[in-house]
């Protein structure tokens, strides 16, 4: 699919929702900030499209018909049947609530991919929008952490049912690990860098959390109940 057609489709989603004249501002007005055209937005640009496009909208569509409006927008990011990855991408979304799936986590669309997944699932599997919204702020930070201190890493969603129904992530990375560990979770310590921030926050949104550190990697697990 050519750079162009991408915006094309996003533009025919919107107008579903919104008037031709709104739609066209809303996307106009979202990929200015992001750097990009109408013309530029590839396949690696469009689930960052996506994802800004979700706060863009909620002053010209309904609260009732947001959840709509996304998940059409987010099939956009699946391949056409036929074409390379299509029979992943259509397992992947004829069934997340019922099996594990890992996103390698390397850049900034790589990270914005995981965090719309991550939503998703927890839609799909009934969460409600604040749940669903806890779920991708923390995934959002810890792939983010992974880019900044690690080079990337791994980002694994696993959703169960019972005898509770959440969503477990497990973020993975071979870094160098997280120096003063304790501190970091505690909120006492300070870095120049910035290092820790995003994972005592994710502590704090997660209704059960772990974390193990070394010179190895780093590995994170939290759960978000539902």
């Amino acid at each position: 699919m050519s750079r162009g057609s991408m915006c094309a489709d996003v533009l025919r989603v919107l107008q579903q929702f919104m008037s031709d004249t709104a739609a066209r501002l809303v996307l106009r007005g979202t990929l200015e900030p992001l750097r990009l055209s109408l013309d530029s937005v590839g396949a690696a640009e469009l689930p960052r499209v996506i994802e800004a496009l979700e706060p863009a909208t909620r002053h010209f569509v309904d609260p009732a018909r947001r959840p709509q409006l996304a998940a059409q927008l987010r099939t956009l990011t699946q391949p056409a049947a036929g074409a390379p990855g299509a029979s992943a991408s259509k397992a992947a979304a004829a069934g997340p609530a019922l099996r594990a799936t890992t996103y390698l986590v390397r850049t900034e669309a790589d990270a914005s991919h995981a965090r719309l997944a991550a939503r998703a699932m927890c839609e799909t599997m009934g969460g409600r929008g604040f749940e669903c919204q806890k779920v991708a702020t923390a995934v959002s930070e810890l792939a983010r952490n992974q880019i900044s201190y690690a080079g990337g890493g791994t980002i694994q969603l696993t959703p169960e049912q019972t005898p509770r129904r959440l969503l477990r992530v497990r973020a993975e990375d071979q870094g160098r690990g997280i120096p003063d560990l304790e501190k970091v979770l505690s909120g006492t310590y300070r870095s120049k860098t910035g290092m820790g921030l995003g994972l005592l926050g994710v502590k704090r949104l997660a209704d059960k959390f772990d974390v193990r550190t070394g010179p190895n990697g780093t590995q994170v697990d939290f759960e978000v109940w539902l």
